[in-house]
């Protein structure tokens, strides 16, 4: 018999309403039955000995960086059912929500996950019978798409997003005029496609055809987002709801023409991940559902030091100030304001700012020592103006100089074009990365309706019935619960699989054989 490594990942979502009754109408949220809940779940067993199908050569020993990766995976699994339960209740017309809230942050899912197509091991190979290849990678990763929001921005850094989008409606793009349009240099715009849209891979034919300066798409590669959607979504419903465990292994082929079988890996998972975040999306955009994400904890200073920082340093208007100690995280310095601050009364929230500071940053160059505008390893940004960030806090009671308060939590939402496409940006200009152009409000008193009307939502659903997660929305609260319960019921069956190594006192080391019977 052999010894198993068990991935488990799953996803639990509950569902509710929020009715105006009464006279005069009173607003309350009511949750569902137990009845509606839906989840995902994958409990995958794999033999110790096919984990090394993960790697090319089992007499070659594995990166450390491989082996933790591997330790990863009931995680990516847990995201991936995340990601494709929300995929499956904004895709059902039935039953689609107006709102989704959900316990993570949206923009950090997608920045953690993107990874280059080098990087994708399936790339280059079959799964489930298609075969994935470089450029279907670089299409994906070119998405969302909306024309309102300016998304794909043309930054220079990735300036083959947006000349991507133009192509895959069916248009031409002269680069002389394109880069004219833009403020940009045609050579820099040719050396910037020329790796991702002009060249081969694989063997397989270049995303753009050339004729001169003229850009046309490859016919070949105009289905490829929503072949990617269709892998995405066959290969979740395979693995979550048929229990399918044989979807995780998948043909490598050799140069030869040979294929071998291997596991899937962390890498893969992300791909999906980034192929399902980004369909998403494009779903509450055409559905217009506005989809929230609560981050609990977190020591990010996203607010603090990278959006003020290079706020101040364009010297932007109202931000203007001298250098101070700055706190160890966002969310410990406004849980000491109400501290401070009489004034301030639950529910409230910083500005919201755009996600893209969460990689945009003052840095010091080491050449010269000067400060400049970076991003993270140099020119990796989020994407601008897609999510909006900020902080908020739905508990605060005060007795005299006694005060209870709950934590201030993260909230992320996407934007929404059909509402917010003609806010205020602000140029943040550098070298390396061109210009971005992300969202700004000057300060408290620019107008946000759709970050009003979400505070107000949140408020409903923030109940405070359980002291452990007080300033907490019910629903996330209510659905952690039957997370937790049906992972009591996984944890069983996990347990219960490892019996027969109680039988087999080899396979314990002495020393754990040894305590075992003190």
């Amino acid at each position: 018999m052999e010894d198993f490594m068990i991935f488990f990942g799953g996803a639990y979502a509950v569902k509710g309403e929020i009715d105006h009754a009464g006279n005069p109408p009173i607003t309350k949220y009511r949750k569902w039955s137990s009845k509606e809940d839906v989840s995902m779940v994958a409990y995958v067993p794999i033999p110790y000995a096919d984990l090394n199908d993960v790697s090319d050569n089992q007499f070659v020993m594995t990166p450390d960086n491989e082996k933790f990766d591997l330790l990863s995976i009931d995680t990516k699994l847990m995201q991936l059912a995340e990601i494709f339960l929300l995929y499956t209740t904004l895709n059902n017309s039935t039953s689609r929500p107006d709102i989704v809230i959900w316990d993570q942050s949206m923009s950090g899912v997608m920045a953690s996950n993107d990874e280059p197509p080098e990087m994708i091991n399936m790339v280059g190979n079959e799964i489930m019978g298609q075969k994935i290849t470089y450029q279907d990678a670089v299409i994906a990763f070119s998405h969302p798409y909306q024309d309102d929001l300016k998304i794909p921005s043309v930054r220079s850094v990735e300036v083959y997003d947006s000349i991507l989008k133009e192509l895959m409606k069916g248009k031409k793009v002269n680069i002389a005029d394109f880069a004219k349009e833009n403020n940009l240099e045609k050579q820099i715009v040719f050396n910037k496609i020329k790796k991702y849209l002009l060249t081969q891979h694989s063997d397989t034919d270049p995303i753009a055809i050339r004729e001169g300066d003229v850009l046309t798409v490859e016919p070949k590669w105009r289905n490829s987002w929503y072949n990617s959607v269709t892998m995405f979504q066959n290969f979740c419903n395979r693995l979550f709801n048929k229990k399918d465990s044989s979807v995780l292994i998948y043909k490598r082929y050799s140069d030869d023409g040979t294929y071998d079988e291997h596991w899937i890996s962390p890498t893969d998972l992300k791909y999906l991940i980034s192929i399902g975040l980004r369909a998403v999306v494009e779903l509450a955009w055409e559905n217009q559902v506005m989809l929230v994400g609560i981050v609990k904890d977190s020591a990010s200073t996203h607010l603090s030091q990278k959006y003020l920082g290079t706020m101040r340093f364009v010297k932007a208007p109202g931000y203007q100030f001298d250098d101070v100690l700055l706190p160890w995280s966002d969310r410990l310095f406004l849980q000491a304001l109400p501290e401070k601050n009489l004034e301030f009364k639950a529910p409230w929230s910083t500005i919201e700012f755009d996600s893209v500071f969460m990689t945009l940053h003052v840095q010091r160059n080491i050449v010269n020592n000067e400060p400049e505008i970076t991003g993270v390893q140099g020119n990796i940004l989020n994407k601008e103006r897609l999510f909006f960030r900020s902080l908020a806090q739905f508990y605060l009671k005060r007795s005299g100089k006694k005060f209870n308060m709950g934590h201030v939590i993260f909230v992320d939402r996407l934007i929404l074009p059909h509402v917010e496409s003609n806010l205020n940006h602000i140029d943040v200009k550098s070298k390396e990365l061109g210009t971005v152009k992300p969202f700004f409000f000057q300060n408290n008193s620019a107008e946000n309706d759709v970050q009003e009307v979400m505070m107000y939502i949140l408020k409903i659903l923030t109940r405070n019935l359980f002291p452990e997660v007080i300033g907490y929305p019910d629903p996330l609260h209510k659905a952690d619960w039957g997370a937790k319960s049906m992972n009591k019921k996984v944890a069983n069956m996990i347990k219960s699989s490892g019996k027969f190594l109680k039988i087999r006192p080899l396979a314990k080391t002495l020393r754990q054989e040894r305590g075992s019977r003190r």
